[in-house]
């Protein structure tokens, strides 16, 4: 009975306590053989094809996580503290920022011809 009354409580503390759960989504993103060149700017990352590879870095500032924007063809920079990063390596230029962005899972699909890109996405859940 104890455990039935212990467990009743528990229940009612977790829906009341404004308690969160962080679920993790592994998102996917494909992208052709017809990808550019240089930079190509998503709102959640961009990808950079050289011609040795193609490498993908999420658009989060690293120095307060600001969304960074398209500064040229070969930089970004964050619309709040104006850091700027070198688009093909990820490397602050300028700051406030000192870490590069954050890379990425991008490979290449043979089976499909597609440049895919994984990343996760947290959400948060209150209860």
């Amino acid at each position: 009975m104890s455990g039935l009354i212990l467990g009743l409580f528990g229940w009612i503390w977790y829906r009341l306590s404004g308690f969160q759960i962080e679920h993790e989504n592994r998102m996917e993103y494909r992208h052709g053989l017809d990808l550019p060149m240089g930079l190509s700017y998503y709102e959640k990352y961009y990808l950079f094809r050289s011609d040795q590879s193609v490498r993908a870095f999420l658009t989060k500032c690293t120095h307060a996580g600001c969304r960074i924007g398209l500064g040229t063809e070969t930089t970004l920079q964050c619309n709040c503290h104006g850091s700027q990063f070198d688009a093909k390596t990820g490397n602050p230029l300028k700051g406030p920022a000192i870490k590069p962005l954050q890379e990425i899972e991008c490979r290449y699909d043979e089976k499909n011809g597609q440049w895919v890109v994984r990343m996760k996405e947290k959400s948060v859940k209150t209860t």
